[in-house]
């Protein structure tokens, strides 16, 4: 394992009012101190005797609250002659400097974020990295738009890795403002790099360790990363940046998770080693990475620049709540598969693999949920439903609908491909943010069934429409029914000749025939009850086809034995299976060919 260790932060931030530059200085020059150490110094505008600092609540594309300024301790402030200056904290992450006449002020905080995440910082002995909102005060009342420049120095033999562009000196970097300054993370330490051009553009990669980068691994990464790029930039007339750097953190630990952040010129994705390359020889990627890095990718466009208006522009103090995180992430996962295809790293029946994924992660969902509402959810968490993934695999399958059904309505003349460019041309071009109302109104004119599809598995919790959509692309739609005999109740130890009920589910058989917690449950109609872990797939076996049959339910309360009648209540549920249709018509296999890219 890693050793994640502390961080020690330093930061000159400029004036609340008229501010031009804010000026950071991070130190990790002795990775054994378990901190980083940043300096800089600003100016009070003449006749300010104090103002406000804070600390973002949350990184922009992780829609959770983290409250970063938990993990602050030991702040100060002073002069640059070393002179203290009063400072008194005034909410959960914002503080007030007293200037006491000086018009220089020195910042000093102290950092300890407690856990690997993407969106948290950490340092270890030889590597480190961070997220400007963890780290980077910002003064209130300046709505975050003043330059920075960023000096970071690290130990002999460290390398530096970021998106922000270098200014002048090594090490060195500047923001135009403070959105780009902290949507830019930075990773330190011992890595690999390297670069491609496309389309006359760089895109630099590196990666932590850099044992994981070999030759042959960089070819099939390199590769990836040009056909991604390529096809991306076809769909939206070219890239949005001058250079794109993709940091990778791979570990060779045990890494029970995998994902990517997007970043307003970078993506900042974590494999652990084995998943990321499991042939390094050979350079034979995960399955995951292709997907990654084409997701992360087409953020670029959608959520870094094509962002709902709640989103425009970013408030770091608080929630931002959107019903159109369906789109942002969902559609992305859509476009991200489209990409593998399109760029021939994946054949059809792969791409509609990862949709069958999507379909198979949608119906197992306890309930159905609005991809609004679970937008909103997501910064709350739900535990019923796990609403902040929900909208990736439904927003995926609504993009896939809607596609088909404008190329079907249109002779296969127009696609979503131009929704979205249609979107980046109208608002993030026009620096602004876009509504439900402003999507509706791109799609109307080709799809006029688009209000009556929004109403119904949008904003509504209608079963998808598989069976209807599906088959006009091309696709073939297979439903099953599944019957599951149902009791309600939860069994855990076993006891007395029968297993001990924990809990009963209201309204289900169990609760209608009156048992009860405690109560040791003997037998199930013809199911003896003997095994907590066995005896409630036998009870399903033998009843998932005996839907209102009466039924005994044998029980032991208090040591006295006794039996209830009750009717057996069978759960169905359907599962779809889908996959290209060998017989489909001409029109929708054209369809499918145009949104794959396929030569049939």
């Amino acid at each position: 394992m890693i050793s994640w260790r502390g961080l020690v932060l330093l930061v000159a931030l400029p004036s609340a009012a008229g501010a031009q530059e804010a000026r950071y200085r991070v130190d990790v020059r002795n990775p054994a101190e378990d901190v980083f150490r940043v300096r800089a110094e600003f100016s009070v505008p003449p006749g300010r005797d104090s103002f406000l600092v804070s600390l973002p609540a949350w990184t922009t594309g992780s829609y959770r609250i983290e409250n970063y300024a938990r993990h602050v301790h030991g702040f100060s402030a002073r002069t640059p002659d070393g002179r203290n200056l009063f400072w008194e904290k005034v909410d959960k992450d914002t503080w007030r400097i007293a200037t006491g006449g000086a018009r220089q002020v020195v910042v000093e905080l102290l950092t300890n974020p407690d856990s690997f995440d993407l969106a948290m910082s950490q340092i270890s002995p030889d590597f480190a990295f961070f997220n400007g909102t963890n780290l980077f005060l910002y003064p209130e009342g300046t709505d975050y738009a003043f330059s920075a420049e960023v000096t970071v120095e690290v130990p002999e033999g460290w390398r530096i890795a970021t998106g922000l562009p270098q200014a002048g000196a090594p090490g060195r970097y500047r923001a135009a403002n403070y959105h780009d300054l902290v949507d830019a993370p930075f990773f330190l330490g011992r890595l690999a790099s390297d670069s491609v051009e496309v389309d006359g553009r760089t895109i630099r990669f590196a990666i932590y360790p850099d044992s994981a980068l070999t030759p042959a691994v960089w070819d099939s990464v390199s590769d990836a990363i040009r056909r991604i790029a390529t096809v991306q930039n076809r769909i939206f007339g070219g890239p949005p940046y001058d250079a794109y750097t993709v940091l990778f953190f791979a570990p060779f630990t045990d890494m029970q998770w995998g994902g990517g952040l997007e970043h307003h010129n970078s993506q900042f994705d974590a494999i652990a080693g084995p998943f990321f390359a499991p042939d390094r020889r050979t350079g034979r990627l995960g399955d995951f990475v292709r997907p990654l890095l084409s997701h992360e990718f087409f953020h670029l466009w959608n959520v870094k620049r094509i962002r709902p208006a709640e989103l425009w522009p970013y408030d770091y103090s608080r929630e931002q709540y959107t019903p159109l995180l369906w789109w942002s992430e969902g559609v992305t996962d859509y476009f991200g598969d489209v990409t593998l295809a399109r760029a021939g790293m994946w054949s059809v029946e792969r791409f509609l693999g990862s949709m069958n994924g999507n379909v198979q992660q949608v119906e197992v969902a306890a309930e159905i949920v609005s991809v609004e509402d679970a937008s909103i959810n997501t910064w709350i968490h739900p535990t019923f439903v796990n609403e902040s993934q929900y909208y990736y695999p439904k927003g995926a399958l609504l993009g896939l609908m809607l596609d088909i059904q404008i190329r079907d309505a249109t002779g296969n003349q127009h696609n979503l491909d131009e929704i979205i460019r249609g979107l980046y041309t109208s608002y993030h071009l026009r620096g602004r943010g876009f509504t439900t109302q402003d999507l509706l109104g791109l799609i109307r004119p080709w799809f006029r069934g688009v209000d009556d599809f929004y109403a119904r598995y949008i904003n509504g919790r209608e079963p998808l429409p598989y069976e209807a959509v599906l088959p006009r692309g091309g696709i073939a739609v297979q439903r099953r029914e599944i019957k599951t005999a149902i009791v309600g109740v939860q069994t855990s130890s076993a006891r007395e000749g029968g297993v001990v009920i924990d809990a009963v589910t209201p309204g289900s058989l169990a609760a209608s025939v009156g048992l009860e917690p405690g109560d040791v449950l003997l037998r199930m109609g013809d199911v003896v009850a003997t095994n907590p872990q066995r005896w409630g797939a036998m009870y399903r076996a033998r009843y998932q086809n005996s839907e209102g049959q009466p039924i005994d339910v044998v029980l032991r309360r208090d040591g006295r034995e006794m039996t209830r009648r009750g009717t057996v209540r069978v759960h169905t549920s359907r599962a779809y299976q889908i996959s290209r249709d060998p017989a489909a018509a001409p029109a929708a296999a054209a369809i499918l060919a145009g949104i794959t890219g396929a030569v049939r």
